[in-house]
């Protein structure tokens, strides 16, 4: 047996040694937060410092066989986030990896800042931050991408994916834990100052729950120093039908770059929502001004944004005041 090991130690040896390093590239960011809510129904007011690093490692090398490997993963406060391997040429790629790549997570619309689903979930009653159908690239997953029209046209499936327990540095498969996942998107430039997005996700459902569904489709134009967008985007939960979540939002968005170092912005948000088919009482409504200021080194924005009927509860007002520095390096 031990004569047996050292010979396959050996022959791996021997598959490795013509491997040729590549220069790797490390780069990163810090960002900083200050963030201040405040909200009616809750009776609640917070107040936080809060900080955000990643370290990112990535690499690229030309294979033998004419295509280009590249790779590379992201620490996220010092745990193992974001990692890819992504083989192909300049038309066509292949790409197993996790939190990375083209997503419908991202919008079109134009903001500043954190988006308004993420200010909104740091009130103590709002229910949900992101939909979790919306992110089946934050599982691990195999995607194929190919550059159409000015822009990438995506293809992913995620075998296990269950957003609340996403495996974090391991490469070893664990049991099951969730469904599989699939999504296919287009996201790009397909006339000059016009940005698209477009496309659907969906979680299978186990047992008695319905599929969990999501769709997005949104466009932005720039004319000048400003850019304007709007989009729309609708979501099933993954549950049985007396409690599966439905959610339908609109969004819209104005920029304006004032100067070379300073941008404005204007977001409004309107969600309906029901539960087990009966909607609720009232829609939530996020209206969002942005100042941003770049240095060069160091961006700053200003976010604030005030919120009527959090969590689709009538009555429930709140604000959210953030202010957000990024430093890359």
């Amino acid at each position: 047996m031990r004569n047996k090991l050292l010979l396959s130690t050996a022959i791996a040896s021997v598959a490795f040694a013509g491997f040729a390093s590549a220069e790797t590239k490390v780069g990163g960011n810090l960002e900083q937060t200050f963030n201040a809510t405040s909200e009616q129904t809750a009776q609640d007011s917070k107040r936080a410092l809060g900080a955000e690093y990643n370290i990112t490692l990535s690499s690229s090398k030309d294979l033998d066989n004419g295509l280009t490997a590249k790779y590379g993963f992201v620490m996220e406060d010092g745990t193992s986030d974001t990692h890819y391997l992504t083989v192909g040429g300049d038309v066509v790629s292949l790409t197993v990896g996790r939190d990375t790549g083209n997503n419908l997570s991202s919008t079109a619309v134009p903001h500043l800042g954190d988006q308004a689903g993420t200010l909104v979930g740091l009130l103590a009653s709002q229910t949900y931050d992101n939909v979790e159908v919306a992110n089946t690239h934050e599982g691990d997953h195999v995607s194929i991408d190919a550059k159409v029209a000015g822009g990438t046209l995506t293809a992913r499936y995620a075998p296990d994916y269950n957003y609340a327990t996403i495996n974090r540095g391991t490469d070893t498969s664990a049991a099951e834990t969730g469904q599989s996942s699939t999504e296919i998107l287009y996201s790009g430039s397909p006339v000059e100052n016009l940005k698209l997005i477009i496309g659907q996700s969906t979680i299978d459902g186990e047992g008695a729950a319905e599929d969990g569904k999501f769709r997005k489709a949104g466009v932005a134009y720039s004319f000048g120093q400003f850019t304007a967008g709007v989009e729309k985007q609708d979501s099933e939960s993954a549950a049985a039908t007396a409690s599966q979540v439905e959610t339908d939002t609109m969004s819209y968005g104005v920029t304006f770059a004032a100067s070379d170092t300073i941008s404005l912005g204007i977001n409004y948000l309107e969600t309906e929502k029901k539960s087990g088919g009966t909607k609720a009482t009232a829609d939530e409504e996020v209206t969002t001004i942005s100042l941003g200021y770049n240095l060069g080194g160091l961006g700053i924005v200003a976010t604030y944004s005030d919120v009527e009927n959090v969590a689709n509860t009538s009555g429930d007002d709140a604000e959210v005041l953030q202010i957000r520095t990024v430093q890359k390096f």
